[in-house]
């Protein structure tokens, strides 16, 4: 996997903004969970951070799997997080991203059930 990748999750992992942030090309659409509403350019990767600030007290991404072809790698992961309720969800997906020339993230489209997951923490 490419170190930009791994820096990815490790970012989420810690919650870290601006890790999360420094992963991405300034124009990258964010698609996470997709089918959901896309979050463009650095002003959508702070509201993405905004929304796990708001939601977890711990978040724990462990990637898996790794698949490469061109630009592309799809990537494999499970999430163990606390909430800010105290409630524990456990969800797992795949993320497929598109990386530019230089290394950072252009495109992410995370697959995974949105519903299953806010359901364990409501």
């Amino acid at each position: 996997m490419a170190s930009i990748l791994d820096n990815y999750f490790a970012a989420l992992t810690a919650i870290d903004r601006d890790a999360y942030v420094a992963c991405f090309a300034e124009d990258a659409v964010v698609l996470d969970p997709y089918g959901g509403r896309p979050f463009q350019g650095t002003t959508g990767l702070h509201k993405f951070m905004d929304g796990m600030e708001r939601t977890w007290d711990s978040f724990q991404m462990t990637p898996g799997e790794s698949y490469a072809a061109g630009d592309r790698t799809a990537v494999s992961w499970h999430c163990t997080a606390t909430a800010k309720s105290g409630k524990i969800a456990n969800f797992a997906g795949i993320d497929v991203f598109t990386l530019t020339e230089d290394g950072l993230i252009s495109q992410l489209e995370g697959y995974w059930d949105f519903k299953a997951m806010l359901a364990q923490i409501s």
